[in-house]
């Protein structure tokens, strides 16, 4: 769905659940999100997530994966990986 209308880069992303992010960690993202967001364009690196919302506090995807696995193989190309 994503892929096909080529809207796969995200901005900025604000999620809770009972309360507005309070730099608890409330509102982030799962691994399999995270795994997910990165996967739909390599760009999402430079998404952000509020985590704290008086603050205006964000963290990006990025420094939340900082090492993500699947950067050599986005790089190198799915027919490259058969």
């Amino acid at each position: 769905m994503f892929q096909q209308s080529s809207q796969t880069t995200i901005k900025r992303i604000i999620d809770f659940r009972d309360k507005a992010p309070n730099g608890s960690g409330s509102g982030m993202p799962c691994g399999t999100c995270r795994e997910f967001l990165m996967q739909l364009s390599p760009k999402n690196k430079d998404l952000e997530f509020m985590i704290d919302y008086d603050k205006r506090e964000t963290i990006t995807l990025g420094e939340l994966m900082p090492n993500w696995w699947g950067e050599e193989c986005m790089a190198a190309g799915i027919e490259d990986l058969d």
